[in-house]
């Protein structure tokens, strides 16, 4: 039956029911005595299942709960026609005096999925089992969680068992209801004339009293063990209805053993077992309120999850189902399957439903869960809506991350080369000018002292005014040239710092610090070696918040604190200057450098300091283990004193000399091109250039 036509059908019911209800209602009214219930409630607990049934049935027409409680509430008005004291009336309510247990009995084995143990339950769950963690994700997602698909609860009994069971109950529930009674009338004598009585026989009814007393002993039985044996999510929607059914089967049973209403009352029995009727249908309806306070969970849900870790996602969606052994499945890396939080292969043991969870027709993930989760299904839906949505955002937030760094490790590598081209290129063609400048230099020095001396260099006269003014010249080209020359340095240590690359993030910020007009204190005992694109990282932040303390702070220290825990580096930069730094860093430096860390999963903060100040903080996952320190802690790359292995004994530049000099120049300061007099080194002893003989003269130009 379609969907559309089932709840046509369940409101075609109820309207019935409806009126039916309301015709017995008031051709029995003025008819009720002590021991019958009232009309009031009567009317309750009938329009009570009426509407429940419909509203179970227009919301899971494909269940069969909601027809049943349409059914029982019909059945419940059809018992009270035996009140009436017109014979007529009278005899066909005896008839129907267990019409509504009929119903109920196949009602409360079959509630909450709406249909009977089978034989076949479980074998979903382990086709293709290839051990007790039953088969990968991968071979099962694509059998979608269906309402109907299985039990509810995890049977432990044999499925032939339960099945056998569950229709022995059902049939002999019936059997009594719409067989035994029936034939019982015609031996059953009333204070309303039965018109259909043959011979009173009292042991028969005793007889049915006992019957349905064994009946209801085992619908208890059936509901106990049915709770014993289901998963929490399970036992959570049958709890109430095993309250409820326990509870009135007793009252019932031990009212039929004692005696019908008729003939021996008991008041108490009989209004505990009514009230236990009364309360069946609002236990489905408290499973539907149970529904929407899950829709509270799912909103806490929304709430919680945003860029969650896998296992606070995989926490969070448990509680939100009230499935603690839910597990979450994520695709995996090689796009073979899925795997769970902490990495490894999914399956899907028997007795478990999974789920897929889709994205725009894409799925970005699992869940593995308790089947009895399929009975609050607008909120398993919304949970797993919810998880879809955040894992497909999550794996949008991956790819933009990972964009990101691609695009920062392109750019850090184009500096890394323009720097490279500097150093290779311009560099070294300021560095030749500057030896040509200074033969040239050298050259006029000895020009200017043959003219002094009356002699000639290369043929040519010395002294002169224009030997003045010429080393003149080219002294100041060769003071630009220095100039040009050391602001090139700076500009291609700007680009890439090439001492970090050479020497790690600590020596590369004490040469950055050496450069400051501030005090820069620097605390990165045991700092390990770092992984380049975190330490380059790292380096610009204090790059930039020492920037931004020079610009703003008026400070006079600042403190660079670095340290390795938990698999994190944690780095911050204080300041003693003025504070009031805008938290959200909304300046386009910290802007970028925001961008560089969240790149590598690591967080940024600004905030002022606990004596004023700011304080920028960053931390940064390290990818995994590293390259320990050695016996003292320090960085193994670093010399004992804990500096640079590049750098001498002194913290000065391995490639300076001791005196904090070019190592390219000689002990006196000079260039080490040049000989010990300061000369260039091309040219002999006598500051003459190589190419010239010994008197000075050059060997080619002119004849000794």
């Amino acid at each position: 039956m379609s969907p559309r036509r089932s709840r046509r059908t369940a409101v075609a019911l109820a309207g019935v029911g409806a009126v039916f209800g309301a015709f017995v209602l008031v051709l029995v009214a003025d008819d009720r005595h002590a021991d019958s219930t009232s009309t009031v409630f009567s009317g309750a607990v009938g329009g009570l299942y009426l509407g429940a049934g419909l509203a179970a049935r227009w919301r899971r027409p494909d269940n069969a709960v909601g027809l049943l409680m349409l059914l029982v509430g019909i059945g419940w008005f059809a018992e009270d026609l035996q009140i009436s004291t017109d014979p007529a009336v009278h005899t066909v309510g005896l008839f129907l005096r267990s019409a509504s247990s009929g119903f109920l009995i196949p009602l409360l084995l079959v509630f909450p999925d709406g249909r009977l143990r089978s034989r076949h339950d479980g074998e979903d769950g382990e086709e293709g089992e290839g051990g007790e963690t039953g088969p990968p994700v991968v071979a099962v997602v694509d059998r979608r969680a269906h309402p109907v698909a299985a039990p509810v609860v995890d049977r432990r009994a044999h499925p032939v068992t339960a099945a056998v069971v569950d229709r022995t109950l059902v049939a002999a529930g019936c059997a009594v209801a719409f067989v035994l009674v029936p034939v019982s009338v015609f031996f059953h004598a009333s204070v309303t004339p039965n018109l259909l009585l043959l011979h009173p026989v009292r042991d028969l009814h005793e007889v049915v009293e006992a019957v349905q007393f064994v009946m209801s002993g085992a619908v208890v039985a059936v509901l106990v063990w049915r709770w014993a044996t289901a998963t929490p999510p399970a036992r959570r929607a049958l709890a109430p209805l095993l309250v409820v059914g326990v509870v009135g089967a007793l009252a019932s049973g031990l009212d039929g053993a004692f005696g019908s209403a008729s003939e021996s009352s008991h008041p108490p029995l009989i209004t505990v077992a009514h009230l236990t009727v009364l309360l069946l249908p609002l236990t489905f309806l408290a499973g539907v309120w149970r529904v929407r306070l899950g829709r509270t969970a799912v909103a806490e849900l929304l709430r919680r999850m945003p860029l969650a870790s896998r296992a606070e996602l995989r926490e969070a969606l448990a509680k939100a189902l009230g499935d603690r052994s839910l597990q979450v499945g994520f695709p995996a890396p090689d796009g073979t399957g899925y795997v769970d939080v902490e990495g490894r292969p999914l399956s899907v043991p028997p007795g478990r439903q999974a789920t897929d969870l889709e994205r725009d027709g894409r799925r970005v993930g699992v869940l593995v869960h308790d089947p009895a989760l399929r009975e609050d299904r607008y909120v398993l839906e919304a949970v797993v809506s919810a998880a879809a949505l955040e894992l497909d955002n999550q794996a949008l937030v991956a790819e933009l991350r990972e964009s990101r760094r691609r695009v920062i490790e392109a750019g850090d590598e184009q500096r890394r080369e323009v720097e490279r081209a500097l150093h290779d290129g311009a560099q070294q063609k300021f560095i030749n000018l500057g030896l040509r400048l200074r033969l040239a230099r050298r050259r006029v020095d000895a020009w200017e002292a043959g003219g002094a001396s009356g002699g000639s260099v290369g043929g040519v006269p010395g002294g002169g005014a224009g030997a003045v003014e010429l080393a003149g010249m080219l002294d100041d080209a060769l003071a630009m040239l220095e100039q040009g020359h050391a602001e090139l340095r700076v500009a291609a240590r700007g680009i890439h710092p090439v001492v970090l690359s050479e020497a790690g993030l600590v020596p590369a910020l004490r040469s950055l610090a050496s450069d400051l007009p501030l005090t820069v204190d620097i605390h990165a005992a045991g700092l390990p070696p770092l992984p380049e694109p975190i330490e380059l990282t790292a380096y610009y932040v204090v790059k930039e918040a020492i920037s931004n303390v020079l610009r703003h702070a008026d400070a006079e220290t600042v403190r660079v604190e670095l340290r390795c825990e938990d698999g994190a580096l944690r780095l911050s930069v204080t300041d003693d200057g003025v504070g009031g730094a805008d938290p959200a860093g909304g300046g386009t430096g910290l802007l970028g450098l925001r961008h560089r860390v969240t790149a590598y999963d690591g967080e940024l903060s600004v905030r002022g300091g606990p004596d004023g100040g700011t304080v920028v903080a960053v931390t940064l996952p390290t990818g995994g283990e590293r390259k320990p320190p050695d016996e003292d802690g320090r960085d193994g790359s670093l010399d004992q004193g804990g500096r640079d292995g590049l750098l001498d004994r002194g913290g000065r530049d391995g490639l300076l000399d001791r005196g904090g000099r070019d190592g390219l120049l000689d002990r006196g300061g000079r260039d080490g091109l040049l000989d010990r007099g300061g000369r260039d080194g091309p040219l002999d002893q006598g500051g003459r250039e190589e190419p010239l003989d010994q008197g000075g003269r050059e060997e080619r130009g002119e004849p000794g």
